[in-house]
């Protein structure tokens, strides 16, 4: 496969197909309605009830879907229209978050709701995000799919700035109600984003049963051990490093009000943002696989240093390092594992990234909320973070296939399965 050397001359390369512009505008924007779902829904949780395991509990309320659905959103997504798909999912968030402001603007929010609209949006993401991935080799050709990649992280991650600042900000100088207004008119307008797609995403017609596609999908991830060393590798961090579940907690500990936990919330995505343009200006680099491990353990460090961090200031620029490395692993690990996998299977590959993606960080928020509760949220974290290293450490040095330069080219040659 030719490699990119133009660098950031070539970052943007991706925004010159128009269809890729539309795609990324409804994904910015849906980006920035999840990111700010989450975080007035984790707040207001802390303001009910002020306790650490409610607020890992919502963790719990997206593994199910998130587990479940990912699977079956994969069987659709090579089967269906991937776009139509997108805007039902898109549709049914901004109506759950509807009814929380009208909810909460009345006085009649509980608990219980905040629950429900979690699962409902992890149910949704589940399903949809299969296809949103499996989309972008559909506009890009082969050759940019690394600097389209590094985009969609770049836009995903910049989502994480603006969602959690802007979420603050509505918080602290609006109401909780207002926000969840605002971010059913964002699930709108990203609706209307993805309207003018002009390129065919029809698929072929499939002829097995649904049952027998989801298991050749999982079938193939099996027998391709790069993809499941990069799995694993990415579920670690998910699940040892669920720190943003806290944000309230280190919040308080830090003596910041609202504005402040937008701030903390907002820095990992300034973070990502340079990160994903330092992979951006590598071009289709070598050694996916020793990019991915060192991202992860530079993450590890972020971690321990954001949970010790006596200091509002301090804490920011650790919450920008967590983004930071968190792009320099996501960019490379995601193009290795599309790269190696078929294009009819690639919705059902995703699906199953998608659901360890979702599921990760909800068994992590569980455990994170479950160990604070218990010791404290530093010990949770940095004792998260440790282990993550180790897990991490072993996998780079044990596993040959993360040595590779050209991590995933051979086997995305290999023929689909029958």
């Amino acid at each position: 496969m030719a490699r990119n050397s133009g660098g950031l001359r070539d970052a943007f390369v991706a925004l010159a197909y128009p269809d890729f512009r539309r795609f990324a505008a409804s994904l910015l924007l849906t980006s920035i309605g999840a990111q700010l779902v989450q975080f007035v829904i984790i707040y207001q949780i802390y303001a009910l009830t002020g306790s650490a395991l409610q607020l890992g509990l919502t963790g719990f309320a997206r593994i199910v879907p998130h587990v479940i659905l990912s699977l079956v959103g994969g069987v659709i997504a090579d089967r269906a229209n991937r776009v139509r798909m997108i805007q039902i999912g898109q549709f049914g968030n901004g109506i759950s978050v509807l009814a929380l402001a009208i909810l909460t603007l009345t006085g009649h929010v509980q608990v219980w709701h905040l629950f429900a609209a979690t699962t409902i949006n992890a149910a949704l993401t589940a399903l949809t995000q299969p296809g949103r991935t499996a989309l972008i080799p559909m506009f890009i050709p082969p050759e940019k799919l690394v600097t389209a990649l590094a985009l969609n992280s770049t836009i995903q991650q910049s989502s994480q700035i603006v969602g959690p600042a802007l979420a603050g900000l509505l918080v602290g100088t609006v109401s909780i109600g207002a926000s969840y207004g605002v971010n059913a008119a964002v699930y709108l307008v990203a609706i209307i984003a993805m309207m003018g797609i002009r390129t065919s995403v029809t698929l072929p017609p499939a002829t097995e049963k649904p049952w027998r596609s989801l298991v050749e999908g999982l079938a193939f991830v099996g027998r391709t051990p790069v993809i499941v060393t990069l799995l694993l590798l990415d579920l670690s961090a998910m699940v040892f490093g669920g720190y943003r579940v806290l944000l309230p907690i280190f919040a308080e500990r830090l003596g910041v009000d609202a504005v402040g936990l937008g701030w903390l919330g907002a820095a990992p995505g300034v973070g990502s943002v340079l990160g994903a343009m330092f992979i951006m200006s590598r071009g289709n680099m070598r050694y996916k696989g020793l990019y991915t491990v060192a991202g992860i353990l530079g993450y590890c460090v972020a971690l321990a240093l954001f949970a010790a961090s006596p200091w509002f200031w301090l804490a920011l620029f650790a919450s920008a390092l967590l983004g930071a490395t968190n792009s320099i692993q996501t960019v490379p690990r995601n193009t290795a594992i599309l790269m190696a996998s078929p294009p009819l299977l690639r919705g059902r590959v995703e699906a199953f990234r998608s659901m360890l993606a979702g599921g990760g960080p909800s068994v992590g928020f569980l455990l994170a909320g479950t160990l604070a509760a218990a010791s404290g949220p530093v010990f949770a974290v940095v004792g998260g973070a440790a282990a993550c290293a180790v897990f991490v450490s072993v996998l780079g040095l044990t596993r040959r296939e993360l040595h590779d330069p050209d991590l995933g080219q051979k086997a995305a040659a290999d023929p689909a399965p029958s």
